[in-house]
């Protein structure tokens, strides 16, 4: 089929000094701290950080051995405090552990590149190992605790003779932050566009919002794409939900064994700043095994309570804005979807209106939609925004007629960067291709932005109320039917 391309007119094409400065720095591997006129992200006080350089580079007596038990497919996220903690996750191939440590220490702002690289490290973190799903592999996760406040932290994990390269983690960010956020990865060279795009950026973190890897079975193609993620989510915590294509393997087992998280890694709520994030599977996880449709029973009656108390924080003041992130959309004006996902209004928008959800991230459709602030298919000034975010570098897709809540669309890899800064979130979308979705060499295209404000107090007590009764059996199960079809529909129309 072929993509029209954006139905909007193009905008200049942007290219700040700051950001393509630090993509130089990515591209060269310089290990060395970013001097005061490239500040770090987010308004944090702390200095940036450049990217250690790659194991061509580094000091030859600090280059790991080439054996079969040295850390592939390495990445950062964070299961406690995402101020304080950082959660490094690895593979081994075989299935004995060489050892699962990680050892790390502050990056001080006058450290050279030799000793960024070979300094020794003040502390080291003992990790959970497991097998890892499909494949004879381990899954290796090591947290480091006790992160000094505004300073860089260096790490290395793995073993004794079978460590990582030295890789460096910013500082969590004191005040405004930033993160982007899409969807719909993949393996294709618009995939790692989209993620040098990102890291060009140099978020606090970045989202995906389910379908990584598609895989879809095929358990070396997870390797595959941890390969390729490696170099940016060493550097940049990764954060994930899950998505149709996850679960076509063996029902998310495969996605599970690879990533660790928050709570229970497949939804889970945090802090960060004064935003709190709510991450649902939004039934992408449902196929037929009845554990896994247990699973969103239980997690709708999670999510209500979650919201509720997110609400009621709100109103006093200790949280501004309330994001969900999932990979189905609730609405969409894709071409060949229906423009409501049935089940999604009966499962979640209720919720979303009830508790006054200011975004909804996700994926799914291979589009950018952003829509005006909206419920039950309709402009709504107290409703939630959606950002579909799945043009993230698997494919494109086309739209169908526009329908009166959408903002602007566009048919454009790319992925969105927000800023979060006290009670104003500003959001700037930014493709990685032309116009003709030929791509572009690395310049960033400003596509879509948009602000929004914090709700005042009055609407903030308006939406502060007690968590409805949990769904009763029978309506469950009435849920769980439509959830079923509706996914089995969503498979057989992938291509």
């Amino acid at each position: 089929m072929t993509v029209p391309t954006q139905r909007n007119t193009p905008p200049l094409i942007v290219r700040p000094t700051v950001d393509l400065r630090r993509r130089q720095l990515l591209r060269a591997g310089v290990g060395l701290a970013i001097p005061p006129w490239l500040p770090g992200c987010g308004g944090s006080s702390a200095p940036g950080v450049g990217m250690p350089a790659e194991s061509g580079s580094l000091p030859q007596d600090c280059v790991a051995p080439a054996t079969a038990a040295v850390p592939r497919g390495l990445h950062a996220s964070f299961t406690g405090d995402p101020v304080s903690t950082r959660t490094l996750t690895w593979f081994t191939d075989g299935l004995e552990d060489p050892g699962t440590f990680v050892e790390y220490g502050p990056l001080w702002p006058d450290m050279s590149a030799q000793q960024i690289a070979c300094a020794p490290f003040p502390a080291r973190a003992g990790g959970q190992v497991q097998q890892t799903h499909g494949v004879d592999a381990l899954t290796h996760a090591a947290t480091m605790l006790a992160l000094q406040p505004g300073l860089p932290v260096r790490y290395r994990v793995g073993a004794p003779g079978a460590w990582s390269e030295v890789r460096v983690l910013p500082a969590a960010p004191q005040g405004a932050f930033r993160f982007c956020h899409f969807g719909d990865h993949g393996r294709k060279d618009a995939s790692l566009s989209v993620l040098d795009g990102v890291a060009a950026l140099q978020p606090d973190f970045f989202i995906v919002a389910g379908d990584l890897s598609y895989a879809n079975g095929d358990h070396p193609a997870w390797d595959d794409w941890f390969k390729r993620l490696d170099p940016y989510a060493s550097r940049i915590p990764m954060l994930t939900a899950p998505g149709n294509h996850e679960e076509e393997d063996n029902g998310g087992k495969a996605y599970k064994s690879r990533i660790s998280q928050p709570g229970l890694g497949f939804r889970y709520g945090f802090d960060y700043g004064n935003v709190y994030f709510l991450f649902s599977t939004g039934g992408s996880l449902v196929g037929g095994n009845l554990a896994q449709d247990a699973d969103l029973v239980a997690e709708l009656a999670w999510a209500e309570r979650a919201l509720a108390r997110a609400a009621e924080r709100r109103a006093r003041g200790e949280i501004d804005f309330i994001v969900l992130v999932q990979h189905f959309t609730i609405w969409t004006d894709q071409e060949g979807r229906e423009p409501a996902n049935l089940s999604l209004v009966l499962l979640e928008e209720g919720k979303l209106l009830r508790y006054g959800v200011d975004l909804a991230l996700v994926g799914h459709d291979h589009i950018y939609q952003r829509s005006v602030p909206m419920g039950r298919g309709r402009p709504r000034e107290d409703g939630y925004i959606q950002v579909t975010g799945g043009a993230g570098g698997n494919s494109l897709r086309g739209f169908a007629p526009i329908s009166d809540w959408s903002a602007t669309d566009a048919i454009r890899y790319c992925f969105t960067e927000y800023l979060v800064d006290g009670p104003r979130l500003t959001a700037i979308t930014w493709a990685v291709d032309r116009p003709d979705n030929s791509l572009a060499g690395g310049e960033l295209t400003e596509i879509d932005r948009f602000e929004i404000q914090a709700r005042d107090s009055v609407a903030r007590r308006a939406f502060a109320r007690p968590p409805e009764p949990d769904i009763s059996a029978e309506n469950a199960e009435k849920l769980l039917k439509h959830t079923r079809l509706r996914n089995a529909l969503h498979h057989r129309g992938e291509p």
